[in-house]
Parts: C-alpha cells; sequence; structure tokens
C-alpha cells in the first residue's frame, strides 16, 4: 500500500480528507481515555479497591505507553501507517470489551497495559500527521481544532456512562463499536496518509534542552489530566455525590475544553506562547484552589470546571503549537515522539500522586497534588520567559 504521501502537493480535497481521518483517529483516541478512565476507576471503587491500588492501575497503562512510545515511529514505518493505525483501533476495542469479561485485577492491569499501548499508537501518530499537513500559515488553528475534538472524545466517553451507566456490557460494547467506527475516514483516506518516520534519542533529547517550556506543558498536562479523570468522581463521591451526578463534573470539563480551546489557540498565535503557558498555570492553580470551596454538583462547580477544564486542556494545545513553530523537518518527527513521551510520563505519575494524594487527605489531597503540579509548571516556563527573549512574531503566524 503506499504511503509516500507530498503533504505539499495535497488538492483542498485531499487535505479535507486527510484531516478527516486524522481528527477522527484522534477523536478515538479521546473517547478510549475518556470513558475507560473513569469507568474503570468507579468500577474498581465501587469493588472496595483502595484509592492508592486504583491509582496503579491507571499508572500501569501510562507505563505501557512510555514504554511503547519510542517503538512507535519504527513499527509505523515497518508496517505502513494506515495497516498500524488498523491494527491500533483493533486493540483498543478489543482491551475495552476485555475488561467486562473477566474480575481479575491481573487481568486488569494486562488490559489496562494493551489498551494504553494502542491508544498511544492513535495518539502519537496522528501528532506526527497534523504537524505534516499543516502549513505555518494555519497551524494554531488546525492544532486547536485537533485538540477541541479530542476533547469531545473526552466528554463523550462520561456521556456514555451517564446514559449507560456502569454496569453489564454496554457502556464497554458502545465504546468499542465508536472506536472501530473511527477508522472508518481512516480507509477512505489511505493512500493520502504521510509516512511516519523513525525518530532517534539524540533528537528526542534535544527536544527537552531547546523548548522546555514545550516539555513541561506535555508532562504536567498528562499529570494534570490523567489525575483529574481518573479521581474528580471519586472527590465527588467521596462528598457526598451520586456516581451519575458526579460523572457531570467531567461532562462540564469535557464541554470546557471543547469550547475554550480554539479561543486560546488563537490568543497564542498573537503573543509568546510562553505567556499563554503561564496563563494556564495561573487558571489551572486557581481552579484548584476554588474547587476545594464549592459543593462539587453545585451549578457553580460545574460552571468553573468548564473553565478551568479549558485552561488544563490548553496546556496540551498552546504546548504543540510552540513545538511546531520551534521544530521543522525530521527534527519535527523526533520532538513529537518526545512530546508524547513527556506526555505518557506525566501520565504515569498523575494518578499515582492523585491516588495517594485523597487517600491521604480524603479527599482534598487531590485539589493539593493538581495545585502542586500547575506551581512546577509555572514555574519553569517563568523562568524561561524571563531568561530566554523570543522574536516577535506576525500575527497569525503559527
Amino acid at each position: 500500500m503506499p504511503e509516500r504521501v507530498d503533504a505539499g502537493a495535497l488538492t483542498t480535497r485531499q487535505r479535507w480528507l486527510s484531516l478527516g481521518a486524522v481528527y477522527a483517529c484522534i477523536f478515538a483516541n479521546g473517547i478510549g481515555m475518556g470513558l475507560s478512565l473513569p469507568l474503570l476507576s468507579l468500577i474498581l471503587e465501587r469493588n472496595g479497591v483502595s484509592g492508592t491500588v486504583n491509582g496503579l492501575n491507571v499508572a500501569f497503562g501510562s507505563v505501557a505507553m512510555l514504554a511503547f512510545t519510542p517503538f512507535i515511529p519504527s513499527l509505523a514505518a515497518r508496517l505502513g501507517t494506515v495497516r498500524f493505525l488498523i491494527c491500533c483501533y483493533v486493540v483498543a476495542a478489543v482491551s475495552l470489551v476485555g475488561f467486562r469479561a473477566t474480575d481479575s485485577l491481573v487481568l486488569w492491569f494486562l488490559l489496562r497495559f494493551t489498551l494504553n499501548c494502542a491508544l498511544q499508537g492513535l495518539f502519537l501518530v496522528s501528532e506526527v500527521w497534523i504537524n505534516q499537513i499543516a502549513t505555518d500559515a494555519v497551524r494554531g488553528r488546525l492544532v486547536s481544532i485537533y485538540g477541541s475534538i479530542v476533547s469531545a472524545g473526552f466528554a463523550i466517553g462520561p456521556l456514555i456512562i451517564q446514559g449507560l451507566g456502569t454496569r453489564g456490557w454496554t457502556p464497554f460494547v458502545a465504546g468499542a463499536g465508536t472506536i472501530l467506527a473511527a477508522m472508518i475516514p481512516l480507509i477512505v483516506a489511505r493512500r493520502l496518509v504521510p509516512p511516519v518516520e523513525p525518530a532517534g534519542a539524540r533528537a528526542m533529547l534535544g527536544f527537552v534542552l531547546r523548548s522546555p517550556s514545550a516539555a513541561v506543558a506535555g508532562l504536567g498536562y498528562g499529570a494534570i489530566e490523567t489525575c483529574l479523570a481518573s479521581f474528580l468522581t471519586i472527590y465527588a463521591v467521596r462528598l457526598g455525590s451520586a456516581e451519575t451526578a458526579a460523572i457531570l463534573l467531567l461532562t462540564a470539563w469535557g464541554l470546557g475544553t471543547m469550547v475554550l480551546q480554539p479561543l486560546i489557540g488563537w490568543l497564542s498565535d498573537r503573543i509568546d506562547r510562553r505567556l499563554v503557558l503561564m496563563l494556564c498555570g495561573c487558571m489551572t492553580l486557581g481552579g484548584a484552589v476554588s474547587v476545594g470551596f464549592i459543593p462539587p454538583t453545585d451549578w457553580t462547580a460545574l460552571a468553573l470546571v468548564f473553565v478551568w477544564g479549558g485552561f488544563i486542556a490548553a496546556l496540551y494545545t498552546v504546548g504543540l503549537a510552540h513545538l511546531g513553530s520551534n521544530f521543522k523537518g525530521g527534527d519535527l518527527a523526533a520532538a513529537n515522539a518526545a512530546f508524547s513521551i513527556l506526555y505518557a510520563l506525566g501520565t504515569m505519575a498523575g494518578p499515582s500522586i492523585g491516588g495517594f494524594a485523597i487517600d491521604a487527605w480524603k479527599p482534598f489531597g487531590l485539589l493539593v497534588a493538581v495545585g502542586l503540579i500547575a506551581t512546577a509548571l509555572i514555574g519553569v516556563v517563568a523562568t524561561r520567559v524571563l531568561t530566554v527573549r523570543r522574536p516577535i512574531r506576525t500575527p497569525g503566524a503559527a
């Protein structure tokens, strides 16, 4: 199956077909993460599993992402990008259904491993893909749409739980079916998918040293996202909320990421993106402080989480746009791979920290953990702003 695609030579129709396929790819990732994180955590909580072990189960999926990411470019190059992505779709769907087929905690750890490997494959390849077909003139807008779509998938996951509950086969089958349906645009645009080139370890390390602001954005976002996705509902349940009411917090969070990310991305095209990352970090810290003073299912809490979620998700969007503007050609693939590895490191650390914190100070330790991660991010980016001057960019440039 030929895969040598000249992204710069694509017609308008071909570009939109390619964009539709990459957006469907990241949507499937959002569905998989947005459904599995709260669904599996709630089931383990109901079965009497401690917050610490619950967090370790989530973290094991992050270990899978971290271990698998360095091999993704070479596997995608060897199998072909399309075949590799099809394998990821199928493995993710089968793994998700597999959780319902067994109550063994050991098998749940193994299934978390395979599920997150597959979802990480979709995640990294779609990142490289969007950066390959996006021109500098529209990079910020395309990345913002990309971020909103993964957020849409993330929001629909909790809605599946809201409508179908956490018991029986239906939420698992619905999630797996949605993931497989997202494969259709890939098949339609299979001849328009650009190849993925292997990335060397030295080039990945160079990304961290050359762009620490983007690096800390990927790391911090991964930690905060999975920490809250796994334990925000449990935080509300431990304060007396019903499961279905607690899920509304994640729905509000997902809606905020969809609505606010394009606006924040637009802002990042007009001023130093590091300043926007600092703004997002400050809003993340402020949200962690404020949520603790509001009943978790009050409409004020839903409104606050709506805004909070938008700025948290923008850490990823703005970090990815910052990465795209600083790296070109072969370095871009290496930078994307490093960005994904850092994100995976964050997702590995975040749930473990959150699970320990929510047990250590029930339940407000979760908010303290998020606040501390945000504070560290602000410190790194602020140091870069004060020590490294950025060139003035033309408005609208990516």
